[in-house]
């Protein structure tokens, strides 16, 4: 059966924009385009329905199904995300400053879902199906993290775009504190056989996927900013979430996943692996 593409609504701006954003999303893939809300009778009844009604004078063609949930927020969406393609959610821009706030709840769902989460803010929710900017991907030569490159190259080709992949590396403890400036030498090694690294475990992902352009970024140092700049220009930042991390460290994000969450200038999708 095919899955569809979920979004959670909650009645604010922010889950408007991933509605929204989700719908062509879900006409990209050919799917079914799934509307949920935790609890709020009878307000989560009429929630749903009025957005069911407004998709269907937007999107005549776009099959539509609705779910009033008498279930905590957290648990129903990640339930969700767990029977679904891709589940979307909103994020607000906080005020008065450069970034982003994401919720307990949406920090819960990402933290615990077993499918991709895309947070979407106001301003982001493209539905045309033609979106043809670069796909970022955040790249780590860990191994186990197949489900992120799969997830990024299939999102490029179905959009028809570039995939943007973006890895950075940092120095071995047995360096110790070595800035680049100081050893230009050794830094250009390192990143030469990075990059060489990259390259060939991208390899049989190219041959997977003939018709993606595929371009390697490496970069020295944390792979936040270099992502969040790619960003800037994107029409989705991919990154991934490591199933076992172990709890308590933060919120079971990962550094990286936390601050491009939070910075990026176009929708992120998390992909646990």
């Amino acid at each position: 059966m095919t899955r569809p593409v979920t979004v959670g609504l909650d009645g604010s701006l922010e889950s408007r924009a991933a509605m929204h954003w989700a719908a062509g999303e879900a006409l990209r893939r050919a799917v079914q385009l799934r509307l949920v809300h935790a609890g709020g009778h009878p307000y989560g009844d009429a929630l749903v329905r009025d957005a069911a009604q407004e998709l269907a004078e937007r999107h005549p063609d776009l099959p539509v199904t609705t779910d009033v949930a008498d279930a905590p927020p957290a648990e129903l969406l990640v339930a969700e995300a767990g029977r679904s393609d891709l589940l979307a959610l909103g994020s607000q821009r906080l005020s008065g400053l450069s970034g982003f706030l994401l919720g307990s709840v949406g920090q819960t769902t990402l933290a615990r879902a077993e499918g991709p989460v895309v947070v979407v803010r106001t301003g982001q929710e493209q539905e045309t199906g033609d979106d043809r900017r670069p796909v970022v991907l955040g790249f780590s030569l860990r191994k186990g993290a197949d489900e992120v490159i799969a997830f990024g190259l299939e999102d490029a080709r179905r959009r028809g775009a570039p995939l943007r992949v973006v890895h950075a590396w940092s120095y071995p403890p047995t360096y110790g504190y070595v800035p680049a400036a100081m050893d230009p030498t050794c830094g250009a090694e390192i990143s030469a056989a990075e990059r060489h690294a990259v390259q060939a475990a991208l390899a049989p992902w190219r041959e997977k996927a003939p018709g993606v352009e595929i371009t390697e970024e490496v970069a020295a140092g944390n792979a936040a900013q270099p992502l969040v700049d790619a960003a800037a220009g994107a029409s989705l930042l991919v990154v991934g979430r490591c199933r076992n991390r172990p709890a308590g460290v933060g919120p079971h994000l990962g550094p990286v996943a936390h601050a491009v969450l939070h910075h990026a200038a176009c929708p992120v999708a998390v992909v646990p692996h």
